[in-house]
């Protein structure tokens, strides 16, 4: 059984403008990724790079404050910040990864969503399921036979649909919001 109605309406209607901004930018982005994908997937991984330092910085203050003789702890800390540097200094070398980490989920995804498509095949719709975990497939297949070559034009591609997506969504959650088509 669904569960409808989780959403606060005010809430929602609350942050619509803000919804409708981050999707615009979202938006941008991704479509610049998708126009220019080398520099969305150089952009992505030095992002990431530096998500990684931000956080082993965190994680060794907390450390430090809570937990100075803890090895597993300052392993934790010097892990997110070699790995963050590396991304940072061989970005190169991190896109090819992260399309590696991208084919895996394709396939994961491919995975679950055959098995959804069996757990749900007499109900309406079952099939749509079946159609994601073929394209994953597919997508999957296409980041493995080039890589690592195709890696820094598939990992910008990938990462602006998804913004593009995502972006939009946003925008037209905002402004149905703004509209009140959600006050039902």
């Amino acid at each position: 059984m669904f569960i409808t109605n989780r959403i606060d309406k005010e809430k929602l209607k609350e942050f619509s403008t803000l919804s409708i901004i981050t999707g615009i930018i979202m938006a941008i982005a991704g479509f610049l990724a998708i126009v220019n994908p080398v520099a969305g997937s150089l952009a992505f991984v030095i992002f990431l790079g530096a998500l990684f330092v931000a956080s082993g910085i965190v994680q060794a203050y907390i450390t430090f404050k809570a937990h100075q003789k803890s090895l597993g702890a300052w392993f934790k800390v010097l892990m997110l910040i070699i790995t963050g540097v590396l991304l940072l200094i061989w970005p190169g070398s991190g896109i090819a990864a992260v399309a590696i980490l991208f084919a895996a989920y394709f396939f994961v995804d491919a995975f679950a969503s055959f098995q959804m498509a069996l757990d749900l095949k007499p109900l309406k719709g079952w099939w749509m399921p079946l159609v994601n975990g073929v394209l994953s497939f597919i997508l999957g297949i296409i980041m493995i036979i080039g890589w690592p070559f195709s890696a820094p034009y598939t990992v910008g591609i990938i990462v602006g649909v998804s913004f593009l997506m995502d972006g939009i969504v946003l925008i037209y959650l905002g402004w149905m919001a703004k509209k009140g088509a959600y006050d039902n």
